[in-house]
């Protein structure tokens, strides 16, 4: 039967149940089944992002199938019995055969028994493959431009969520109702084996297990304390009819809302929603399960050996998200850690008595806890930390001063001002603003607090916050001891060994023909004028890069050294140290912070292998002041023995723990592919000399970086002779400035011949695996080419990777591959890749990588839907208004003396499917390719590895400078 998509005029807004109308351009209404609609209209915004939210999340998974939130968030993007349907009159009976052999396994135990069901699961599943396509969804996405597609499964909630042109607005509404209709979960096994790949990759992670832990210990008795992917024993014994079951009651219109923020217009697309999303079934959604709290009463000690070194945690009765302490509370925890660090905490890392500290709020819907951790203090000249118990009894001093008061005004009014600050600038970003619509959905807040959270903050009083404090910081709290050890290493999820899928190419559904007719209005050019960006030297070579803010008070300025490690490779632990640096003579480091902090400014140091980074944000009638204060700091540090001693514990503990994790094995090793000797991990200041090196040499260093030319990029409100007034006689900006050679682009190695490396990583669950090919010096005018590679190479669930290794065959859950451009026209360009995998696939995996490079696919029907991506993204791609002058520099480095759009459009226009070909054939194909490895020596055959090239077994010396 052939599938015919309605298009119908707009329904009258009369017909739908209006429930708000607020600032700012948000509108709400509901439709008669239920579904609660969000729209947040900014005429302004190129795109429009659209999120579809469920009130169900892994809390309400069945206590015997843990998991099920999660697999069905993986799930929802195979189809229906529309999209992807090739012929589902033959795919049906199959799939309804496959359904209750799921069910069969589930109930049998002989593993004879079940190795049978698993092997005629897999029968049914190629069969059926036959008759339908798992990626349609995905590829009527990226055709219709949509960027960054994906989900997310909390314990209280699900998400879908893309962002997309504004004129493919009916087409996102048809798509993504129509998802919601009759889902089919097609491919069961190869998601399974995907979530496994994925439990397996938390198990290597020492801050999963940490985490973990956490929440076992601090809600017991509550689904919070188990993991959001499940156990592993459900996990191996999943059911369909399950999932059909719990997207039933759950997936129901009154449990759900549609977010769209950006360029839309509530009245041009409310009666297209009804017609869309009103075919949803009205039905009402189970009563969630209550639980109830287990107290904390008194002091509770528990420890654990599961990271690489020791953590003190306390943990305390928390309130519930969109509780009424919420934002009080978030004072309370700023008292002892913030980012503008002033906090008491804060003070002593700063001093040197803690290497770390941090405050948390585990905030869920039922319940809530907060967590107060450190780092205790590392003696660098005994090699020791402090112990445990110290460092809580330091930790409870501080606390015991918010539970009495025991702080000044100056730091209240300083945290609420960043919190406000804060509160402005995430409000720049449309995500943001759909994750604040949907907490408010999900947690019952209340809309009218989106827009009044600054003066609920600027309202409280010390009062509410002392009697905040003392209602949470009591004595009824866990300690938690985490000791340096590694966690019990657990059975992996083994791969049950299915065959892959070979879905028919070239084809699609009766839907996706009707899809690709649905009207789309084009979208218009809007080009970047390099003219916008006002620019004017100061001195000899810096210069002032001045965007007009058009969103808030709230003024950013990036000052950008044009010097980095690359050249000055002891700027990275000056630059550490200026982040805790006082004023010679004048003011500590914390009076420091408190100053920027009363002053509204947030300010902090940076440097990468080009640049010695300044940024700070701020209140413009502060501006003046912020620039004063911020040259003093630079032209006379007062940097503390203490911090640099705790600084030197910090590297010292780190070059440990390198050797130590498969995450630091795995970064050196991608390193050393790349740059051999030349790696960081090997090409990096001696321990023996950071060990002898002196305060007043780091001091020496940091200043010296100031002699170079500067680049000042500035948003804000202030006429742009005042900015520039007031920035070059108030910045540290020297005449006679050094010329630059930044941006410094390292130059990756040269092979020869095919190269695998391999180190060994008894602890690995997952191996990790790493592809490198040797490029040519980059030029602007392929850059349509080389995007449409990576499109069909890499970019989404529709690339060749993506599809070769996860979709059909289940060898990873991240894999990826493209080329990289440096930052500078006439730079050398490369190829990188990775796929982690269990160590058991690791050939099988390399074998379909390596037949990807060496002898790439080509399916010239994408071409269509890569050209639509393209042009619509790069419609979209307009800079965020902080970022304009800085994009438009990095176009100048590139080659362009004009907006990109303006040449690449017409190049998109033009593009074939023989463009990426040749595009392959020039830089890819035939090019010796060097992969490094790091798993389990057990599970990988290194002679099998041979017929890919030479194999060389690394030690962890040749990795590292040192151990």
């Amino acid at each position: 039967m052939k599938t015919v998509i309605r298009i119908s005029c707009l329904v009258l807004l009369s017909c739908l149940a209006w429930t708000g109308s607020y600032a700012q351009g948000l509108k709400t209404f509901k439709l008669p089944n239920g579904l609660s609609v969000y729209i947040w209209e900014d005429p302004e915004a190129t795109d429009v992002f659209g999120m579809v939210a469920c009130n169900v999340g892994a809390k309400d998974d069945p206590e015997s199938l843990t998991g099920l939130a999660h697999y069905l968030e993986h799930l929802m993007f195979k189809g229906t019995e529309k999209i992807g349907a090739l012929d589902w009159a033959k795919e049906k009976p199959l799939y309804e055969q496959i359904i209750q052999k799921y069910d069969e396994m589930a109930k049998e135990t002989d593993p004879v028994k079940r190795k049978s069901i698993n092997d005629e699961i897999n029968r049914l599943t190629v069969e059926a493959a036959k008759y339908g396509l798992t990626n349609e969804f995905s590829a009527l996405t990226e055709g219709m431009g949509g960027k960054g597609l994906n989900a997310g499964t909390s314990y209280d909630y699900t998400e879908y969520h893309n962002a997309f042109p504004a004129g493919d607005i009916y087409k996102w509404l048809e798509l993504n109702s129509e998802r919601l209709i009759n889902p089919v979960f097609r491919a069961f096994q190869t998601e399974l084996e995907t979530v496994y790949e994925e439990y397996n990759r938390s198990q290597n992670n020492p801050n999963r297990q940490i985490q973990q832990f956490l929440l076992n210990t601090v809600f017991p008795g509550h689904p919070y304390s188990r993991p959001v992917i499940g156990f592993p024993e459900h996990l191996k014994n999943p059911q369909i009819s399950q999932l059909i079951k719990f997207y039933q009651d759950w997936y129901v219109p009154e449990n759900m809302a549609l977010i769209l923020v950006g360029n839309v217009k509530t009245n041009e697309v409310a009666g297209v929603i009804k017609e869309k999303f009103g075919r949803l079934e009205k039905r009402s959604a189970p009563a969630k399960k209550t639980y109830q709290e287990v107290p904390i009463k008194g002091r509770k000690e528990v420890k654990e050996k599961i990271a690489p070194y020791p953590q003190a945690l306390l943990a305390y009765k928390g309130d519930v998200e969109g509780g009424e302490d919420e934002v009080a509370l978030q004072v309370c925890l700023k008292l002892l850690t913030n980012s503008s660090r002033t906090g008491l905490l804060d003070k002593l890392t700063i001093d040197g008595d803690l290497m770390g500290a941090s405050s948390s709020s585990f905030a869920f819907k039922d319940q809530g806890r907060i967590v107060i951790s450190a780092i205790p203090y590392y003696d660098v000249a005994q090699f020791r930390f402090n112990s445990l118990s110290s460092t809580e009894k330091m930790i409870l001093k501080e606390i015991k001063k918010i539970q009495e008061g025991q702080f000044e005004d100056w730091l209240v009014e300083s945290i609420k001002s960043e919190m406000i600050r804060l509160h402005d600038l995430n409000m720049e970003n449309q995500e943001y603003k759909a994750q604040l619509i949907m907490s408010s959905f999900i947690y019952g807040v209340d809309l009218n607090e989106l827009f009044n959270y600054p003066d609920v903050v600027a309202a409280l009083t010390t009062d509410k916050i002392k009697a905040v404090a003392k209602k949470y910081f009591t004595n009824d709290y866990i300690a938690m001891f985490i000791e340096k050890g590694k966690a019990p290493k657990k059975d992996e999820l083994q791969k049950p060994g299915y065959d892959p899928l070979q879905p028919p190419r070239n084809v699609e559904s009766e839907y996706a023909k009707a899809f690709s007719i649905l009207p789309v209005k084009p979208g218009v050019p809007k080009y970047t004028d390099f003219n916008d960006v006002k620019v004017k030297s100061i001195n000899d070579r810096s210069k002032l890069f001045y965007s007009t803010n058009p969103e808030n008070e709230i003024f950013s300025l990036v000052l950008k050294y044009g010097i980095g490690t690359e050249k000055m490779p002891n700027l990275g632990l000056a630059t550490s140290l200026m982040n805790n640096a006082g004023v010679m003579g004048q003011m500590k480091a914390q009076e420091v912070k408190q100053a920027f902090s009363n002053l509204g400014t947030m300010c902090y140091f940076s440097v990468s292998g080009s640049y010695l980074t300044v940024t700070m944000y701020g209140f413009e009638a502060n501006l003046k002041e912020s620039c004063n204060l911020l040259t003093r700091q630079i032209l006379f540090p007062d940097l503390d023995e203490k911090q640099w001693n705790s600084l030197k514990g910090n590297i010292y503990q780190g070059r440990r723990m390198e050797t130590e994790t498969t995450d630091g094995l795995s970064n050196a090793m991608r390193e050393y592919v790349f740059y051999q000797d030349k790696s960081n991990y090997i090409d990096r200041v001696p321990w023996e000399s950071i060990s002898e090196m002196s305060i007043s040499s780091l001091t020496g260093e940091f200043q010296r970086a100031t002699d170079y030319e500067a680049e000042v990029h500035y948003v804000g409100n202030l006429p742009f002779d005042n900015v520039y007034e007031i920035l070059s006689a108030n910045l540290p900006l020297k005449q006679g400035e050094k010329a630059t050679t930044s941006p410094e682009f390292k130059k990756t190695a040269h092979y020869m011949e095919n190269t695998i490396y391999f180190i060994p990583d008894k602890d690995a669950q997952q191996s990790n695996i790493y592809f490198y090919i040797e490029g040519t010096p980059y030029d602007n005018t392929d850059d349509v080419r080389r995007s449409a590679f990576n499109q069909y190479f890499t970019g989404g669930f529709t690339s060749l990777v993506m599809q070769e290794i996860r979709e059909y065959r289940s060898m990873a859950y991240t894999a990826n591959g493209y080329k990289i451009i440096p930052p500078k026209k006439g730079q050398q360009d490369y190829f990188t890749g990775y796929i982690g995998t269990q160590s058991d696939k690791v050939l099988d995996a390399i074998e379909v990588y390596m037949g990807l490079l060496q002898n790439m696919p080509q399916y010239p029907d994408r071409i269509s839907n890569i050209k639509n991506y393209l042009k619509a993204v790069t419609l979209t791609s307009e800079p965020e208004f902080r970022d304009k002058s800085a994009s438009v520099e990095s176009w100048k480095l590139r080659g362009y003396t004009e907006d990109p759009q303006k040449t690449n459009l017409t190049k998109i226009d033009n593009l074939t499917f023989n463009d990426i070909v040749s595009y392959y054939n020039e830089n890819i194909k035939g090019r010796p390719v060097v992969i490094g490895i790091v798993g389990d020596p057990k599970s990988i055959d290194l002679k099998a590895l041979e017929k890919y090239g030479k194999v060389v077994k690394l030690s962890t010396n040749k990795l590292f400078s040192e151990k």
